[in-house]
């Protein structure tokens, strides 16, 4: 293990603070987590001999945004993890006071690098970090770094340059940058790697810049290819926006034909991996308050914030758009299924026998109106979250909490809920609409039921719909065709080579 005093310093800090993290019972338990403290985006995902390897922003010292480190961790099946040791943190020595987000790719030598943003009383800096083990536990920086500075950027210095992401395009390795061109919108910069060792780039210019005068930065592109198509997904300081279309890296050019949100809850930060099966794996950062409820969020007492979203399968549907489905590996997790029959929704009803914090739950629904889930709920009927599809003459939406994604009409609508304590994820019908939230709910508060409201009819000045408009039927009421709930285990986050 290495014997840098910063190292140790981090390590142990955490696992002084295991103890509270790991005693909590709002932490959510099959999402993926640090040991304790704070975690935010996901960095440098890969597959590489039967493991997936995740790295994460980490804050070895607290529960809160501060002292970016890399965690790491790696696991067979997605689901159940091993944490490793901290595979990044400053060097101090060499004026680095933080580890910013980055990716990782494959050199000529068939072994992974990982490149980050680096951040020091400097503009910042893109360092490379090579493997010191066959296993991938320690990781070194490269002794000549940086490998990209500002100084690649002839036309001068690119404003909040950060979060590099690599691809593979005809048998080159290519990167992206974040960050504002000159001209005060925000930009994704493009380069090429020089060597098969990844420590030599050209600056090949901007790729995409944002369609709005508003949006001054991109934070952690992705760009790559996906079913005979390219994605660029952004973080631009809101919900993260993908488009899709056609790369011609020989013109600069992405030229999208389609354009939507990828997740409007508390999710940020993507990033992305291929598996051994060729499936193209989306990963995003949770946010959690991490609170108890009624505190304000600038107070924090517990030993942990953040998740990392369950690992997303993507695909571009028949209409052009991005499916978002949740990997099947979780099912590993399920308890004995509970079914209930279906029923008219007059009123919210009780599902008893239901009652529970950590639940995988498939649910269809029939008919118009608002209709769905009310999960958490406490005794006296209050919901820590509602979950609804909103189906009516103004269109179709997924309603989760507070936030809402478009899904479209259907003859039957299915959601896919995946609760874990504190947190919980939503897929409709197969992926049209993905939901990341944090619950906001006391531990004792268990109870799910289902409701139904009938859409009204529009109300128009004549009593009858404008001249060329065709007369609505009477809204079909909703209806709950089936519910399946499987209690969930938890993943197995192993520690045994989390050490100093």
């Amino acid at each position: 293990m290495p014997t840098d005093p910063a190292f140790v310093r981090a390590m142990q800090a955490v696992q002084n603070a295991i103890p509270g993290a790991e005693a909590d019972p709002d932490r959510p338990v099959y999402h993926f987590r640090p040991p304790a403290n704070w975690t935010n985006d996901p960095n440098g995902p890969f597959y590489f001999q039967g493991w997936h390897h995740l790295f994460y922003q980490f804050n070895p010292f607290g529960a809160q945004l501060a002292h970016q480190h890399w965690g790491h961790a790696r696991s067979r099946d997605l689901v159940n993890w091993e944490h490793l040791p901290i595979a990044i943190w400053p060097s101090a020595e060499l004026g680095e006071t933080a580890i910013f987000s980055g990716g990782a790719a494959f050199a000529a030598d068939g072994r992974p690098r990982l490149i980050y943003t680096s951040i020091g009383n400097r503009q910042p800096e893109q360092w490379l970090v090579l493997p010191k083990d066959e296993e991938l536990f320690l990781w070194e920086k490269y002794a000549k770094n940086p490998v990209l500075s500002q100084a690649a950027h002839i036309g001068g210095p690119i404003s909040q340059w950060r979060d590099p992401f690599m691809f593979r395009h005809d048998n080159s390795t290519y990167m992206v940058c974040g960050g504002a061109g000159a001209n005060g919108r925000a930009q994704v910069q493009l380069y090429r790697s020089e060597s098969g060792d990844l420590t030599q780039w050209k600056y090949l210019g901007p790729i995409f810049q944002s369609m709005d005068r508003e949006t001054r930065n991109f934070e952690c592109p992705n760009l790559f290819p996906l079913d005979d198509k390219w994605v660029m997904i952004v973080s631009p300081n809101r919900a993260c926006e993908y488009w899709i279309g056609d790369l011609d890296i020989a013109a600069m050019k992405f030229l999208p034909t389609a354009h939507g949100i990828v997740d409007p809850g508390d999710a940020y930060a993507s990033n992305i991996s291929i598996d051994s099966k060729g499936r193209t794996i989306l990963w995003l950062w949770g946010r959690t308050a991490a609170l108890s409820p009624g505190q304000p969020v600038t107070h924090n007492e517990k030993a942990w914030s953040g998740v990392i979203t369950m690992p997303r399968i993507l695909s571009i549907g028949p209409d052009g758009y991005l499916l978002e489905r949740p990997i099947p590996e979780f099912e590993t997790l399920r308890g004995s299924v509970l079914e209930f029959p279906g029923q008219a929704l007059e009123k919210p009803s009780v599902i008893d026998g239901a009652a529970t914090d950590c639940a995988e739950i498939e649910a269809v629904f029939a008919g118009s109106g608002t209709f769905g889930l009310e999960l958490r709920r406490s005794a006296g009927g209050k919901p820590g979250v509602v979950v609804s599809i909103q189906a009516g003459f103004q269109g179709t939406y997924l309603n989760v909490g507070n936030v809402r994604a478009y899904v479209g009409p259907a003859e039957k609508y299915k959601l896919h809920v995946f609760l874990d304590k504190r947190c919980i994820e939503v897929f409709a019908n197969d992926g049209l609409a993905a939901v990341y939230k944090w619950v906001d709910a006391p531990a004792p508060d268990t109870g799910i039921a289902v409701f139904g409201q009938v859409a009204p009819l529009p109300k128009f000045p004549e009593g009858k719909p404008p001249a060329g408009m065709p007369d609505f039927a009477a809204p079909q009421p909703p209806r709950l065709e089936s519910l399946k709930l499987w209690p969930m285990r938890g993943s197995t986050f192993s520690l045994d080579h989390f050490h100093v």
